[in-house]
């Protein structure tokens, strides 16, 4: 049994989940997507990339701040 935070801070893990994972997506994986040629129904996947990450950001801060 882990005691429960005093400060009401989430942990590492938690940040590391809502701050981490999508300045990875964006910043570390955006400029290879970037140079692809590909399209997907005609707009390049670098704009899909970044259009479908502003939700999913969304969902990793959420679940940063939900209480176990």
């Amino acid at each position: 049994m882990s005691p429960q935070r005093q400060s009401g801070r989430p942990g590492w893990r938690r940040v590391a989940l809502g701050l981490g994972v999508p300045f990875i997506a964006i910043v570390c994986v955006a400029p290879f997507l970037g140079r692809l040629p590909w399209t997907i129904m005609g707009i390049p996947v670098i704009l899909v990339w970044m259009f479908v990450w502003f939700p999913l950001t969304s969902l990793c801060l959420w679940l940063c701040e939900q209480r176990p």
